[in-house]
Order: structure tokens, then sequence, then C-alpha cells
């Protein structure tokens, strides 16, 4: 690595906060929800996504073994990340879904044995598989911060047909929580088809959204981005990405990628993603953006999506957080903008 970027790259860690407290998550102690009221939230976190799913191995019967995706992690921590996110029941499928489906673990001892790879690693992991309880089983994406805490577990909420049909049962919610200064949520592959998720994501003010998956999402996703205002980190097989807040692709890089097949680059995508941004409509904020400026200038920056009639504001400072700068001058983001709008209708429609 450039000493240059070696340099920047430690002013990034530096930025960023320690876990984070997740409200009704048992698993959490009260020191890290401590700890994590007294830091400054991240500014630039860097997140990886793999092309990499491990051999099969039998968790229900012979214990949970995540031996070789720790290997996979060990060379994956050599890009300082903060966040490591692997494809759609990697740990589980090996062998195929309904073999998966047969020898699924459950979800407590296997966030154990994940946490203890990400405490090792320092990074917080998301480490997809398939969730046995009691004789449901579930397409899930637990998420661990970098000390190893729970953070969430989201459950695929639109398995698709085939799916359901081998016993895979739907998931009815969407959480996002706070992991190492970061709002993250997550949904998975079919998921891309329903805005509804998305949706749930932006209404609880999520920043990153992992989306484990068996195809590619493409243009999807970037819609997703772009209307909803949070980065995505996209792990497939074939290839692996992460998509910036604005719709745009950061980095593309997977097992399909010709430069990868030729093993001249590794099988995974990295993007580092400003956090401290948000996204606003033009109607009654565009009016603003001069005075922002004169204030603000050079501690920001705004992109506008004029055909969109949105833009993104962001902070160039870890002190100076986006939603300060946004209630000194009295902003709507875009969704409470839609929220007012919606009300507005449905009192107009009732008379």
């Amino acid at each position: 690595m450039p000493i240059e970027n070696h340099d920047r790259l430690l002013n990034r860690r530096q930025l960023l906060g320690v876990a984070g407290s997740v409200a009704g998550t048992a698993m959490l102690s009260s020191n890290s929800q401590a700890e994590s009221s007294s830091q400054t939230p991240p500014q630039i976190v860097r997140v990886v996504t793999v092309s990499y799913s491990p051999p099969f191995h039998d968790h229900r019967s012979q214990g949970i073994d995540l031996a070789p995706l720790r290997e996979m992690t060990a060379k994956v921590a050599r890009e300082k990340p903060d966040f490591i996110c692997f494809p759609e029941a990697c740990a589980c499928i090996g062998a195929g879904f309904i073999k998966g489906i047969e020898t699924a673990p459950e979800l407590s001892p296997y966030v154990e044995t994940v946490g203890k790879i990400a405490r090792e690693f320092n990074t917080a992991l998301v480490v997809p598989f398939i969730e046995r309880e009691g004789g449901k089983f579930y397409n899930s994406v637990p998420i661990v911060d970098r000390r190893g805490n729970f953070v969430l577990n989201y459950r695929k909420n639109y398995p698709t047909i085939s799916e359901m049909e081998a016993g895979i049962s739907p998931g009815t919610e969407v959480p996002v929580a706070e992991c190492d200064g970061v709002r993250v949520g997550a949904a998975v592959c079919f998921d891309a088809n329903f805005d509804f998720i998305a949706a749930k994501l932006a209404e609880q003010r999520a920043r990153l959204v992992f989306w484990p998956s068996m195809y590619w999402g493409g243009r999807l996703l970037q819609h997703w981005c772009q209307r909803y205002g949070f980065a995505m980190g996209v792990a497939y097989g074939a290839e692996s990405a992460v998509i910036d807040m604005n719709g745009n692709y950061l980095s593309r890089q997977g097992q399909e990628t010709l430069q990868v097949r030729n093993q001249h680059l590794p099988p995974w995508a990295m993007g580092d993603i400003n956090v401290n941004r948000e996204l606003y409509h033009l109607d009654y904020n565009q009016k603003k953006l001069a005075a922002i400026i004169e204030k603000y200038t050079p501690d920001i920056e705004i992109e506008v999506q004029e055909p969109e009639g949105f833009f993104l504001m962001a902070s160039r400072r870890p002190d100076l957080r986006v939603e300060s700068i946004a209630a000194d001058f009295q902003l709507e983001t875009l969704q409470e903008y839609l929220v007012r709008s919606m009300r507005m209708r449905d009192g107009l429609l009732k008379g």
C-alpha cells in the first residue's frame, strides 16, 4: 500500500466510533453502550464485500466450524476494513440449499462463533447463514460489531418460491441498529424487487445496508441507494460490489471478474463511504443552499441530482454532523418531506 494511502487509512481508523448500543438487544453490554455515547460517530467507513463461500460443513451435528471463513477474513483484514460482508447463506450452502436446511444451526451459538472472528480481526462481520429456530428455517443475515457483539439479525422477508418450497420461512421484520457508530440494516437477494424493504430501512435512517445475494442486483440497487439515501454492500459469488449513496458503484470485483480469475486481484470489492451524509428534496430546501455554503464552506459537500429533484449534503468533518447543519437551517430530509406530503394528502381525502 502506498504511504499516502496508509496515512489516509490511519486517519480514517482514528475517526471510527466504538461499538454502538442497540436498543432491545440483550447481548450488548451496558459498558459498550456507555462508550459509544461518548465517542464521535465515524466519518468514513471502509466496506469490503467478499465473493467467497466456505466448503460445506454440518454445523448441526458436528458443531459450528467457520475455520475456512476465518482464513478468508484474515486475508481481507489486511485491507483494514470496518465492515466485511459475505454472500447469501454462505456458511450453509456448500452442498446445496436442501442440505443447508437439514444441517442448519441455531442463531446464538452461530453468532458467538462469528463474534470471535470479528474480535480477532477488529472488524464488523456480516456472515449470512440458514437459521434454525424450533421447527422453522430462515435465510438470515446476522451482523456483529468489531467487538463481537450481536447487533441485529435480518430474516429474508421475500424468499423465492423455490426457497419456500424447500422449507424456508419468510421473515416479517426489517431491523436497523447502530453498529460501530453507523446505522446499519440488511436485505437479501430477491428482496430487491420489493421497495417496501428499502422504505423501511430508510424510515429508520439506515446509512449502510448489506445485501448478500445470489445475483447482481444491478440498477435495482442503484435505485435503492439514490432514492432512499443509503450506501450498500453487495456480496455475490460471481461479483461483489459497493454502491455509494448517490447510486454510483464505487467498486465491483469477484470470482468472475477477469483479473480475479487470472489471479491478479483478490475476490472482493472495497469502498470507502462517507456516512456523515443525508438525502434531501430540493423543494423548500434549495433556496437555503447559498446560505449553507456561505456559512459552512469548505467543510461541506453538496451534490445535486437535478433530474430527480434531490440533493445529498455531506460534512467533511467528523465533529460537524450533517444533522446539525440541517437543524441550523431547518432542512427536511427527503423521507420527512414525503411523509409530510402523504399526511396532508390523507387529511384532504378524509375531508
